[in-house]
Protein backbone atom coordinates (compact mmCIF):
# COMPACT_ATOMS: atom_id res chain seq x y z
CA UNK A 1 0.00 0.00 0.00
CA UNK A 2 2.83 1.86 0.86
CA UNK A 3 4.31 1.83 -2.42
CA UNK A 4 1.32 2.34 -4.20
CA UNK A 5 0.44 5.57 -2.84
CA UNK A 6 3.97 6.53 -3.64
CA UNK A 7 3.43 5.74 -6.84
CA UNK A 8 0.22 7.47 -7.13
CA UNK A 9 1.68 10.85 -6.03
CA UNK A 10 4.52 10.13 -8.54
CA UNK A 11 2.27 10.26 -11.35
CA UNK A 12 0.20 12.61 -9.93
CA UNK A 13 2.77 15.03 -10.07
CA UNK A 14 4.12 13.83 -13.62
CA UNK A 15 1.14 14.73 -14.59
CA UNK A 16 1.27 18.08 -13.25
CA UNK A 17 4.25 19.02 -15.06
CA UNK A 18 3.35 17.85 -18.26
CA UNK A 19 0.70 19.51 -17.98
CA UNK A 20 2.40 23.12 -16.99
CA UNK A 21 4.41 22.47 -20.20
CA UNK A 22 7.34 21.41 -18.44
CA UNK A 23 7.83 18.08 -18.88
CA UNK A 24 6.88 18.72 -22.56
CA UNK A 25 9.60 16.92 -24.68
CA UNK A 26 9.87 19.90 -27.55
CA UNK A 27 11.04 21.90 -24.37
CA UNK A 28 14.21 19.77 -24.96
CA UNK A 29 14.87 20.50 -28.91
CA UNK A 30 17.15 22.85 -30.64
CA UNK A 31 16.03 26.43 -30.84
CA UNK A 32 17.32 28.94 -33.21
CA UNK A 33 18.66 32.15 -32.62
CA UNK A 34 16.76 35.61 -34.24
CA UNK A 35 17.77 35.84 -38.20
CA UNK A 36 18.97 32.23 -38.36
CA UNK A 37 16.55 31.48 -41.07
CA UNK A 38 15.80 34.22 -44.23
CA UNK A 39 14.60 34.32 -47.46
CA UNK A 40 17.14 35.14 -50.29
CA UNK A 41 16.49 37.79 -52.54
CA UNK A 42 19.62 38.25 -55.03
CA UNK A 43 17.97 40.54 -57.45
CA UNK A 44 17.07 43.11 -53.65
CA UNK A 45 13.92 43.58 -52.31
CA UNK A 46 10.30 42.82 -53.95
CA UNK A 47 11.99 40.70 -56.67
CA UNK A 48 11.03 36.88 -57.40
CA UNK A 49 13.79 35.72 -59.88
CA UNK A 50 15.61 33.01 -57.91
CA UNK A 51 14.65 33.59 -54.36
CA UNK A 52 15.51 31.07 -52.33
CA UNK A 53 15.02 30.11 -48.23
CA UNK A 54 18.31 30.04 -46.66
CA UNK A 55 19.96 29.65 -43.03
CA UNK A 56 19.42 27.37 -40.30
CA UNK A 57 15.51 26.85 -40.70
CA UNK A 58 12.48 24.44 -39.24
CA UNK A 59 14.24 24.73 -35.14
CA UNK A 60 11.64 26.10 -32.91
CA UNK A 61 12.68 30.04 -32.06
CA UNK A 62 14.73 30.99 -29.49
CA UNK A 63 11.88 33.88 -28.49
CA UNK A 64 8.23 34.38 -28.80
CA UNK A 65 6.77 37.81 -28.78
CA UNK A 66 4.74 38.73 -25.77
CA UNK A 67 2.40 41.39 -25.81
CA UNK A 68 1.39 43.56 -22.34
CA UNK A 69 -2.28 43.52 -23.53
CA UNK A 70 -2.61 47.57 -22.80
CA UNK A 71 0.41 49.32 -24.79
CA UNK A 72 2.22 46.95 -26.75
CA UNK A 73 1.88 46.85 -30.35
CA UNK A 74 4.69 46.75 -33.66
CA UNK A 75 4.13 49.04 -36.22
CA UNK A 76 4.18 48.08 -39.81
CA UNK A 77 5.09 49.91 -43.24
CA UNK A 78 2.30 50.42 -45.95
CA UNK A 79 1.69 47.39 -47.94
CA UNK A 80 -0.48 47.60 -50.52
CA UNK A 81 -2.75 44.62 -51.43
CA UNK A 82 -5.85 43.93 -54.15
CA UNK A 83 -8.60 41.61 -53.25
CA UNK A 84 -6.30 38.59 -52.75
CA UNK A 85 -4.00 38.06 -49.49
CA UNK A 86 -3.19 35.65 -46.91
CA UNK A 87 -2.23 35.62 -43.31
CA UNK A 88 -0.90 33.67 -41.14
CA UNK A 89 0.21 33.50 -37.18
CA UNK A 90 0.58 31.44 -34.25
CA UNK A 91 -1.06 32.95 -31.10
CA UNK A 92 -1.35 31.82 -27.46
CA UNK A 93 -3.61 34.17 -25.31
CA UNK A 94 -2.49 34.19 -21.69
CA UNK A 95 -5.76 35.29 -20.40
CA UNK A 96 -9.46 36.33 -22.47
CA UNK A 97 -11.29 39.24 -20.71
CA UNK A 98 -15.41 38.65 -21.15
CA UNK A 99 -17.80 41.32 -22.13
CA UNK A 100 -14.78 43.91 -24.26
CA UNK A 101 -14.85 44.84 -27.40
CA UNK A 102 -12.51 42.85 -29.94
CA UNK A 103 -9.16 42.61 -28.85
CA UNK A 104 -7.34 42.35 -31.75
CA UNK A 105 -4.52 39.74 -31.99
CA UNK A 106 -3.58 40.70 -35.62
CA UNK A 107 -5.56 43.31 -37.80
CA UNK A 108 -5.18 43.70 -41.52
CA UNK A 109 -6.52 47.40 -42.38
CA UNK A 110 -7.75 48.49 -46.01
CA UNK A 111 -7.43 52.53 -45.03
CA UNK A 112 -4.76 54.91 -44.95
CA UNK A 113 -4.34 55.44 -41.28
CA UNK A 114 -4.95 52.48 -38.04
CA UNK A 115 -7.87 53.13 -36.21
CA UNK A 116 -10.79 51.87 -35.88
CA UNK A 117 -12.80 52.32 -39.40
CA UNK A 118 -11.21 49.95 -41.66
CA UNK A 119 -12.31 47.35 -44.26
CA UNK A 120 -10.31 44.06 -43.88
CA UNK A 121 -9.66 40.97 -41.74
CA UNK A 122 -9.51 40.94 -37.97
CA UNK A 123 -8.98 37.94 -35.85
CA UNK A 124 -9.94 38.91 -32.60
CA UNK A 125 -11.60 38.57 -29.05
CA UNK A 126 -15.14 39.10 -28.92
CA UNK A 127 -17.53 40.07 -26.19
CA UNK A 128 -17.95 36.71 -25.23
CA UNK A 129 -14.63 35.81 -24.02
CA UNK A 130 -14.33 33.90 -28.15
CA UNK A 131 -11.60 34.43 -30.21
CA UNK A 132 -13.07 35.97 -34.09
CA UNK A 133 -12.34 36.33 -37.08
CA UNK A 134 -13.98 38.67 -38.98
CA UNK A 135 -14.45 40.49 -43.06
CA UNK A 136 -15.07 43.78 -41.73
CA UNK A 137 -16.64 47.07 -44.36
CA UNK A 138 -15.92 50.77 -43.53
CA UNK A 139 -17.67 50.95 -40.15
CA UNK A 140 -16.28 50.19 -36.84
CA UNK A 141 -14.49 46.81 -36.35
CA UNK A 142 -15.85 46.59 -33.02
CA UNK A 143 -19.31 45.94 -33.81
CA UNK A 144 -19.67 45.20 -37.74
CA UNK A 145 -18.32 42.74 -40.79
CA UNK A 146 -19.29 39.49 -41.34
CA UNK A 147 -18.18 36.72 -38.56
CA UNK A 148 -16.53 33.89 -40.11
CA UNK A 149 -15.75 31.83 -36.85
CA UNK A 150 -15.66 32.60 -33.09
CA UNK A 151 -14.48 29.46 -31.06
CA UNK A 152 -13.40 29.71 -27.63
CA UNK A 153 -10.32 29.96 -27.12
CA UNK A 154 -7.78 28.13 -23.85
CA UNK A 155 -5.61 30.64 -22.33
CA UNK A 156 -1.87 29.43 -22.65
CA UNK A 157 -2.58 27.19 -25.78
CA UNK A 158 -1.43 27.61 -29.31
CA UNK A 159 -3.40 28.38 -32.41
CA UNK A 160 -2.34 28.46 -35.60
CA UNK A 161 -4.78 31.13 -37.51
CA UNK A 162 -4.82 31.30 -41.26
CA UNK A 163 -7.09 34.22 -43.09
CA UNK A 164 -7.05 33.53 -46.82
CA UNK A 165 -9.04 36.38 -49.34
CA UNK A 166 -9.78 35.24 -52.63
CA UNK A 167 -11.47 37.86 -54.56
CA UNK A 168 -14.96 38.16 -52.82
CA UNK A 169 -14.28 34.86 -50.73
CA UNK A 170 -13.43 34.63 -47.63
CA UNK A 171 -11.55 31.67 -45.66
CA UNK A 172 -10.92 31.09 -42.29
CA UNK A 173 -8.51 28.09 -41.24
CA UNK A 174 -7.39 26.83 -37.37
CA UNK A 175 -4.96 24.25 -37.00
CA UNK A 176 -4.63 23.74 -40.08
CA UNK A 177 -8.02 23.33 -40.98
CA UNK A 178 -10.64 25.05 -43.11
CA UNK A 179 -13.37 25.94 -40.29
CA UNK A 180 -15.23 28.57 -41.83
CA UNK A 181 -15.79 30.50 -45.28
CA UNK A 182 -18.12 33.45 -46.25
CA UNK A 183 -18.94 34.71 -50.20
CA UNK A 184 -19.74 37.65 -51.58
CA UNK A 185 -17.93 39.99 -50.20
CA UNK A 186 -17.24 43.36 -51.66
CA UNK A 187 -14.66 44.17 -53.69
CA UNK A 188 -11.55 46.71 -52.17
CA UNK A 189 -9.35 46.83 -54.88
CA UNK A 190 -6.01 48.21 -55.25
CA UNK A 191 -5.87 52.61 -54.89
CA UNK A 192 -3.44 55.21 -52.83
CA UNK A 193 -5.19 53.94 -49.62
CA UNK A 194 -5.97 50.38 -49.84
CA UNK A 195 -3.97 47.18 -48.64
CA UNK A 196 -2.46 48.95 -45.45
CA UNK A 197 -0.92 46.17 -43.09
CA UNK A 198 -1.06 48.09 -39.99
CA UNK A 199 -0.20 46.29 -37.11
CA UNK A 200 0.13 43.30 -35.12
CA UNK A 201 -1.27 43.67 -31.61
CA UNK A 202 -3.34 43.51 -29.15
CA UNK A 203 -5.39 45.82 -26.77
CA UNK A 204 -7.17 44.11 -24.10
CA UNK A 205 -5.32 40.92 -23.16
CA UNK A 206 -2.08 39.47 -22.78
CA UNK A 207 -0.87 36.93 -25.54
CA UNK A 208 1.90 35.68 -27.31
CA UNK A 209 2.32 35.61 -30.94
CA UNK A 210 5.21 33.89 -33.49
CA UNK A 211 5.39 33.96 -36.91
CA UNK A 212 3.79 35.95 -38.40
CA UNK A 213 3.85 35.26 -42.84
CA UNK A 214 1.55 37.78 -45.34
CA UNK A 215 0.85 36.57 -48.68
CA UNK A 216 -0.28 38.28 -51.81
CA UNK A 217 -2.22 35.20 -52.80
CA UNK A 218 -4.54 33.31 -51.45
CA UNK A 219 -2.68 29.91 -50.41
CA UNK A 220 -3.78 26.27 -50.56
CA UNK A 221 -5.46 24.50 -48.10
CA UNK A 222 -2.44 21.61 -48.72
CA UNK A 223 0.29 24.79 -48.09
CA UNK A 224 -1.64 25.65 -44.90
CA UNK A 225 -1.54 22.09 -43.86
CA UNK A 226 2.03 22.24 -44.37
CA UNK A 227 3.00 25.33 -42.70
CA UNK A 228 1.13 24.16 -39.58
CA UNK A 229 2.90 20.70 -39.43
CA UNK A 230 6.30 22.50 -39.75
CA UNK A 231 4.83 24.78 -36.18
CA UNK A 232 6.64 27.86 -34.63
CA UNK A 233 9.44 27.73 -36.69
CA UNK A 234 8.37 26.72 -40.09
CA UNK A 235 9.77 28.83 -43.16
CA UNK A 236 7.42 30.27 -45.80
CA UNK A 237 5.91 28.96 -48.67
CA UNK A 238 5.31 30.13 -51.99
CA UNK A 239 8.44 32.17 -51.63
CA UNK A 240 7.40 34.48 -54.69
CA UNK A 241 4.14 35.24 -53.07
CA UNK A 242 5.53 36.27 -50.00
CA UNK A 243 5.49 40.22 -48.64
CA UNK A 244 6.52 40.18 -45.36
CA UNK A 245 7.62 37.84 -42.61
CA UNK A 246 7.73 38.39 -38.73
CA UNK A 247 8.75 35.16 -37.07
CA UNK A 248 9.07 37.68 -34.09
CA UNK A 249 12.05 35.37 -32.58
CA UNK A 250 13.90 38.54 -30.75
CA UNK A 251 12.72 40.98 -33.02
CA UNK A 252 10.26 43.11 -35.41
CA UNK A 253 12.31 42.39 -38.72
CA UNK A 254 10.71 41.19 -41.76
CA UNK A 255 13.21 38.28 -42.95
CA UNK A 256 11.25 37.88 -46.56
CA UNK A 257 13.97 39.87 -48.15
CA UNK A 258 11.69 42.74 -48.67
CA UNK A 259 12.31 44.86 -45.94
CA UNK A 260 9.05 45.62 -44.30
CA UNK A 261 10.46 45.53 -40.86
CA UNK A 262 8.31 46.74 -37.91
CA UNK A 263 8.62 48.81 -34.81
CA UNK A 264 8.54 47.65 -31.62
CA UNK A 265 5.83 50.12 -29.41
CA UNK A 266 5.51 49.88 -25.82
CA UNK A 267 5.05 47.04 -23.67
CA UNK A 268 6.30 44.52 -26.11
CA UNK A 269 8.72 41.94 -24.51
CA UNK A 270 10.55 38.58 -26.25
CA UNK A 271 10.53 35.60 -24.09
CA UNK A 272 13.01 32.83 -24.11
CA UNK A 273 10.95 30.34 -21.50
CA UNK A 274 7.54 29.35 -23.67
CA UNK A 275 5.91 26.13 -23.42
CA UNK A 276 5.60 25.03 -27.62
CA UNK A 277 2.47 24.06 -28.69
Amino acid sequence: MTYGWAILIIALALGVLYSLGILNPKNFLPRAPPGSCFVFRPNGPGTTNYVSLQGTCGYLPMYVASFDGSSGYVGLPTMKFGDIYTFVLWVKPQSLRVGYNPADVFIWLNGQYCGDYAKGMIAGENNNGNLEFKDCGVSSVSNSGFALQAFLARPNVWYFLVGVRNDTSAYFYINGNLVNSISGLGSYGISNNSGVLCRIFNTYYNNSIANVQIYNAALTPQEIQYLYQQGLGGGPVRLQKLVAWWPLNGDAKDYSGNNNHGTIYGGVTFVQNYNPP
